[in-house]
């Protein structure tokens, strides 16, 4: 068996792991803002001239961003997985079972080396 699935593999979750660590990060900056821009609303303050004032990008945007980077990399996990699985013998329907999904979409999986990314994708 060829070490290049496992090698894939292992960096697909490398990528997930800094994608997490990034996604804690930014997820903990934006429950500030959050807060922020809840108390403004509350104290009164137009929604207006509060999201105005809110530094860019908005919340709701860098939220988008967030979900489409983590679905990115564990999209590029879940193939490398089922290419590795596959390469260690596994069939299709055992590795539908490992993900918990159709046997037709291991095929779809392993047909498909490269999705678009979220980010390119329209919202």
């Amino acid at each position: 068996m060829s070490d290049y699935p496992a090698d894939r593999t292992a960096a697909a979750l490398g990528a997930l792991a800094e994608a997490i660590r990034e996604t804690v990060e930014d997820l903990e900056r934006l429950a500030v803002r959050a807060a922020a821009l809840e108390a403004e609303v509350r104290a009164g303050s137009p929604l207006t001239e509060a999201m105005a004032a809110e530094p860019r990008p908005l919340i709701i945007t860098k939220l988008v961003e967030i979900t489409d980077r983590l679905h990115d990399a564990g999209g590029r996990v879940r193939r490398t997985e089922a290419t590795q699985l596959r390469a260690e013998g596994r069939t299709h329907e055992q590795i539908a079972e490992l993900f918990g999904v159709t046997r037709q979409r291991v095929a779809q999986l392993l047909e498909s080396p490269q999705v678009k990314p979220a980010s390119k994708r329209a919202h």
